[in-house]
């Protein structure tokens, strides 16, 4: 089970500014949705082994239209995906330049558009640079920085003495249920242990599979939730819960360290890996959703110029409308308060267009178990019939409460930045979905009248 394929430290900070109750938070978001969601990945990717993924396993149990649509909400997902994670790589480069940077909004944006321009056109040549960036990002991105912050946040605290800013008392390792009314917390944390659908194929390649890998989700789980949780705590251990930035909690944290331990080349070195380690993930991400959107869709549905490619086999027109599309978004959410604000409506936003397509992922587990029952399963969720639909009931719960809870704005804005903030988390993914629609409805259209004049 690849454990770092999951793990972001772009999440950390986020979490540490629940302070200790998002000790709870990561557990739940373990227990609710990575392991129902890795158990009925790896039912659904060895049942139906063809490449394609969730497209595969809801066109099978509902049908081309809700697959394509499965498909389309999963790459409309990554629209908002982009210029989150490019918030957080133009914060984290404002450590090289000038930290002050890091609350300008027009910085923010003109960085976004630039470094996502200049990233479209490089993979318009191929995917050489991607790959070559992507094989950096694992050790630079997360491994490194994570390792360097987790190991100094702790001798910070227990070798040197440094005192705590955050309360670990038990009741504050508790959840309160004012904490539901802000940021919709659980929503994100359950976003940063999502990526399971994209593994579970070695299920079928599993000696016993049956009680190997379902042991294999379980323990992996908990490993990513310990990993997250001690992350959590490095922060928090530096910077006091309510001063902790989102898209800077991790630069915060290593500035502090740097001055207690007098490592002044700390700063920069660690903003230079985290800056190429992301850099990479974004190479693989701009060209990667799409490439898979247009193989795992029957051809015809999408329009042939959206869809054509180029000498190097990259589909151009399809990544100069997908950068198009991205700059719309990176525009309109600039218009937010600061920037911690508008990376956390763009974290919102990826995180109900992620969440969509579970829906439709355990209501396809539910519909083949039932209708399908002669398929071929070399591994299936245990505990019989009961268990698995308990499963799927819990994955489903816990993916609807991921899309309520985006709506619930944060505390502090006015009555038009709250209009604002709604619009955008539910607006966007309603009208990109709607667009979806109506491009599987021209489809639709087109064959038909084929048929008759045929």
């Amino acid at each position: 089970m690849n454990v770092t394929a999951i793990i972001g430290l772009r999440w950390l900070p986020i979490a540490a500014g629940y302070g200790a109750a998002a000790i709870v938070f990561w557990l739940l978001a373990t227990i609710m949705f990575f392991i129902p969601h890795g158990l009925v990945s790896a039912e659904l990717a060895t049942s139906l082994p063809e490449e394609g993924g969730l497209y595969v396993w809801v066109e099978k149990a509902f049908g081309e239209r809700w697959g394509f649509l499965t498909s389309w909400l999963y790459w409309i997902n990554n629209l908002f995906y982009y210029p989150s994670l490019l918030t957080f790589i133009a914060v984290t480069l404002s450590y090289l330049i000038n930290p002050e940077l890091q609350n300008s909004r027009l910085y923010v944006a003109l960085t976004i558009l630039v470094i996502y321009w200049i990233v479209t056109l490089l993979n318009l040549r191929g995917t050489r640079v991607s790959k070559l960036l992507s094989d950096l990002s694992g050790t630079l991105g997360t491994i490194l920085p994570g390792l360097v912050l987790i190991v100094l946040s702790f001798i910070t605290v227990l070798v040197w003495k440094r005192p705590i800013p955050t309360d670990y008392s038990l009741s504050s390792i508790i959840p309160h249920a004012d904490t539901f009314s802000n940021i919709a917390f659980l929503s994100t944390i359950m976003f940063g242990m999502a990526g399971m659908e994209l593994s579970p194929t070695l299920a079928g390649e599993t000696k016993n599979p049956q009680r190997t890998f379902a042991l294999a989700t379980i323990i992996s789980g908990f490993i990513i939730a310990g990993i997250y949780i001690v992350g959590t705590m490095a922060i928090t251990f530096m910077i006091a819960p309510d001063k902790i930035g989102a898209a800077s909690g991790i630069m915060q944290a290593i500035e502090i360290i740097s001055a207690e331990l007098h490592l002044n080349v700390l700063v920069p070195s660690i903003a230079l890996m985290l800056l190429i380690g992301n850099l990479g993930g974004l190479t693989v991400w701009t060209i990667g959703p799409i490439k898979m959107l247009f193989e795992s869709t029957k051809r015809g549905i999408l329009p042939e110029f959206f869809t054509k490619l180029n000498k190097e086999g990259v589909p151009q027109n399809g990544m100069l409308i997908q950068a198009l599309m991205v700059s719309v978004i990176v525009v309109l959410t600039s218009f937010l308060p600061t920037v911690e604000s508008t990376y956390e409506v763009l974290v919102m936003m990826t995180t109900i267009t992620y969440f969509i397509p579970y829906i439709f992922m355990f209501a396809a587990f539910i519909s083949l178990r039932r209708n399908h029952p002669e398929m071929e399963r070399p591994f299936k969720v245990p505990g019989g019939t009961f268990g698995a639909y308990l499963v799927a009931a819990l994955g489903l719960i816990s993916v609807i409460t991921a899309l309520i809870l985006p709506l619930i704005p944060s505390q502090g804005l006015t009555s038009n930045e709250i209009l604002i903030y709604e619009l955008e988390v539910a607006g966007g993914p309603i009208l990109f979905g709607f667009l979806g629609y109506l491009v599987y409805q021209q489809y639709v259209k087109k064959t038909t009248k084929a048929f008759k004049n045929s």
